[in-house]
């Protein structure tokens, strides 16, 4: 497949959803990208990043609960360091490269599937953060 003809998510755009959805959704369709680009070092990458991120989040919320005095803030601040982080280098790599190298003219990937994922992802946060809240409660609970 040619690279101007390459079927893509628009960069720019999974950029911005990132700021819904967190950096690793981003990095996910990025890598994606990459991929369909010719690029696996690339995609590579990109996928550590969405992992990073993910361990980010889940070691912030830890660290949250079992320190809520003195962690309180500690997740908003990883995600936004993270995400200004993501967005100022990696993604920013990406939209520069495939503009060089497609001029814009790629075939757009649909949105709907990556968006649905985007909510199941959350929805899965959601319900991993509930259960183990209710794990820590039933088994007594403990703060330091």
């Amino acid at each position: 497949m040619k690279q101007d003809r390459c079927k893509l998510w628009n960069p720019w755009a999974a950029a911005g959803w990132s700021l819904l959805f967190s950096p690793a959704f981003g990095a996910w369709l990025h890598a994606a990208n990459w991929h369909a680009l010719g690029r696996p070092d690339k995609a590579v990458a990109a996928r550590r990043w969405g992992w990073l991120v993910i361990l980010a989040i889940l070691l912030a919320g830890v660290m949250a609960a079992l320190f809520e005095r003195y962690a309180r803030h500690l997740p908003l601040v990883a995600t936004v360091a993270l995400t200004a982080t993501w967005v100022g280098f990696p993604a920013r790599e990406h939209c520069r490269y495939v503009r060089a190298t497609t001029g814009d003219d790629y075939r757009r990937r649909r949105w709907w599937p990556a968006l649905l994922g985007g909510i199941a992802g959350w929805v899965a946060l959601t319900l991993v953060s509930l259960g183990a809240a209710t794990a820590m409660v039933g088994l007594g609970g403990f703060y330091l």
